[in-house]
């Protein structure tokens, strides 16, 4: 179950970005490198983390039906960051931030 809640959060928190997956700068961050970062980058990882930010940009827009890309927000780079913080995730201008202590602590497959 708090398998679907992150993938929901991250849904949620990125559906006011809707942007062309070819004309975005996608940055995946890890601040929590040496503490329970470590479990971002052994099983989740840049790659996979960019692929999914294009892939959920790309189910938002068939959901939304936005297939015009004058309708789409002008948005030049997303940014994601796995960070020592309290509750799931969050997002900021752009940025996404995602909770390293959840990811930690998810007992499941996080990817």
């Amino acid at each position: 179950m708090a398998h679907y809640i992150l993938y929901l959060s991250l849904l949620l928190n990125l559906a006011p970005l809707l942007q062309s997956s070819h004309a975005v700068d996608y940055v995946v961050t890890n601040n929590t490198e040496n503490t329970v970062g470590a479990r971002f980058n052994n099983e989740i990882g840049e790659a996979c983390s960019k692929q999914t930010l294009s892939s959920t940009i790309a189910f938002i827009w068939r959901i939304f039906q936005q297939t015009n890309t004058a309708n789409w927000k002008n948005m030049q780079k997303v940014s994601l960051f796995n960070d020592n913080m309290d509750g799931v995730t969050y997002t900021i201008n752009g940025e996404i931030h995602v909770s390293a202590n959840y990811i930690g602590g998810y007992s499941s497959d996080v990817r």
